[in-house]
């Protein structure tokens, strides 16, 4: 009697954990899959009062949004590349650094994004930057990593930081932070395009960049 008592005893506790795994699978999949997904939208375009009210300069017609922090970014950083080779003449393709008035998270490293293009060292240590903090864990948002991280790269240190202070340092982080929270960018890289559409990647990039030029174009035919 004892035994069997053990056994359905087993088998409820059994049952119970199984009923448990199942629906705690159910609830991260079905839940938490959708929720991300409903918030992630490959392809979104603005009103016309939006895009009338855009931050973004002329001449600007693609626009990356992306970050020092993001692997993906640095992943597609040749493929951005050839993208802006591919584009037709007269048009643009421009990197703005991940910003907001809290600079945490990915907008953490856009002080040194504007601090660096304003020296117009920037491009040339890009790759160097997305190293030091997505692979060796550098924090570029920490005065003491930074320094010895300039240091590294040859970098001036009195002069990065001289123009870290600058109007014109000031001017390029606002206009970052104008232009990610105009077009609420919440995932990097974002591409916008024409002022009108913001575009994430689907698929290989290849494709993703063949939809982002007959987005310039269609805007191009109905000039």
């Amino acid at each position: 009697m004892k035994k069997r008592i053990l056994l359905i005893l087993a088998y409820t506790i059994f049952i119970a954990v199984i009923s448990s795994l199942i629906t705690t699978a159910w609830f991260h999949y079905f839940v938490f899959n959708n929720a991300d997904n409903s918030g992630q939208q490959a392809l979104v375009s603005l009103s016309a009062d939006k895009v009338a009210k855009s931050p973004i300069a002329d001449g600007e017609d693609i626009i990356e949004i992306f970050s020092y922090g993001c692997h993906f970014c640095a992943v597609n950083e040749k493929n951005v590349s050839e993208l802006e080779k591919r584009l037709p003449a007269g048009k643009k393709l421009v990197r703005l650094h991940f910003n907001l008035d809290k600079q945490g998270g990915l907008a953490r490293f856009a002080p040194v994004f504007a601090t660096l293009q304003v020296m117009g060292l920037e491009e040339a240590h890009r790759e160097s930057a997305y190293q030091a903090v997505i692979k060796d864990k550098v924090d570029l948002g920490d005065p003491a990593q930074r320094t010895a991280w300039l240091e590294k790269n040859n970098i001036n240190v009195d002069k990065y930081n001289t123009v870290s202070q600058s109007a014109e340092v000031k001017a390029r982080m606002d206009y970052m932070v104008r232009v990610t929270q105009h077009y609420n960018i919440n995932a990097t890289p974002s591409f916008i395009v024409n002022k009108k559409w913001v575009a994430l990647q689907e698929g290989d990039f290849s494709s993703f960049a063949n939809k982002l030029i007959t987005l310039l174009e269609t805007n191009r035919a109905a000039e």
